[in-house]
């Protein structure tokens, strides 16, 4: 009996040291590995896992760019970093740079075609014409008569007929010529605008891919450029393209100017007399319209003469042609830089 109580005695006391063996265990386990799957995901939080530490690495923050400065991608290592203005054109310097330095000075948009000064024409010069005196002996004109001279000399007649005179059509001899003037350029800005270009330096880095690069000011506030020689394509996250130039090139040219005579005219002068000598005042004949001399001629005297006291004139103008223009103002591809902006952004 006494050998049976110890026995059971002796079991029983086996039995709970096991259980609270598997007690200790599991609770640990459970523990555990609860704790190690928190540290994998927040990092931090962990239990007893030993791999809870590496977690909080994960969870940092990137840098972030001091007070006057913007975080900007990254152009590419031949891109410089720049601010500009755009303004109507001027050959006065640009807005002060924001680190108050002289901004440098560009043009852009080049003005294009121009345009040329009118052609003129000068007095007609150089041209000669004669023109014939017709009368009739009758108040009408009807079926004249030469009484042409080609001298001024004095012709007396004797009677006292019925007349009536006129000039008939001219004949142009020479057609004489007039000086062309004008036709050249007209004077032309050879921008449109002005563009002004203030060097930038960058900063510290400010996440993958970007940096810090200070905030314009003024007329250089809204954006923040990246410029590269040349005509190139804009970077990525630079999507405003502005080409600028240091000079230009002025391809215009006028067509030369001529003149062309166009209608003439040519007019003499005839006086007749109541006399035979030419004396006295007469009556003047100097036109196409049928003057009926007769009642100045028979006013006194049983006679009469008359004279040329004008030769003949051409008169008239010349007809301007010429001065088109071609070609136009472009910038020199040798002295171009591309220019790619995007909106400022502090940050």
């Amino acid at each position: 009996m006494h050998t049976l109580l110890a026995f059971v005695r002796g079991s029983l006391l086996a039995l709970l040291a096991v259980a609270c063996s598997l007690d200790q265990t599991g609770a640990a386990s459970a523990d555990g590995g609860t704790g190690g799957g928190d540290a994998s995901v927040l990092g931090g939080f962990g239990g007893d896992g030993a791999s809870a530490g590496a977690g909080g690495t994960a969870g940092s923050e990137p840098a972030t760019c001091g007070a006057g400065q913007q975080c900007v991608p990254k152009p590419g290592s031949q891109w410089g970093y720049a601010f500009l203005a755009v303004e109507p054109f001027s050959a006065a310097p640009g807005p002060t740079c924001p680190d108050g330095a002289t901004p440098l000075a560009f043009g852009t948009a080049p003005a294009g075609p121009g345009s040329c000064a009118p052609c003129q024409c000068g007095p007609l010069q150089g041209g000669s014409c004669t023109v014939p005196l017709l009368c009739a002996e009758n108040a009408t004109c009807a079926g004249p008569q030469s009484y042409t001279k080609t001298d001024g000399n004095c012709s007396g007649k004797s009677g006292s007929p019925t007349l009536s005179c006129m000039l008939g059509p001219a004949t142009v001899a020479a057609a004489g010529s007039c000086a062309p003037s004008g036709g050249a350029v007209s004077a032309l800005d050879p921008f449109q605008k002005r563009a002004s270009l203030c060097l930038v330096k960058s900063g510290s880095p400010c996440g993958e891919g970007s940096e810090c690069v200070p905030v314009g000011t003024d007329a250089y506030a809204p954006t923040l450029c990246v410029y590269l020689p040349g005509e190139q394509t804009c970077p990525s996250g630079y999507p405003s393209a502005t080409v600028i130039y240091q000079k230009h090139l002025d391809q215009r040219t006028c067509s030369a100017c001529a003149c062309t005579p166009g209608a003439v005219t040519c007019v003499a002068e005839y006086e007749f007399y109541d006399d035979m000598l030419c004396a006295g005042g007469g009556q003047k004949v100097a036109s196409t319209a049928c003057t009926n001399v007769s009642g100045k001629i028979n006013d006194f005297w049983a006679g009469w003469s008359y004279q040329r006291t004008a030769s003949p004139v051409m008169g008239g103008s010349c007809v301007p042609s010429g001065g088109a223009p071609s070609g136009q103002i472009v910038g020199d591809p040798n002295g171009s830089i591309t220019v790619c902006c995007r909106p400022a952004q502090v940050g």
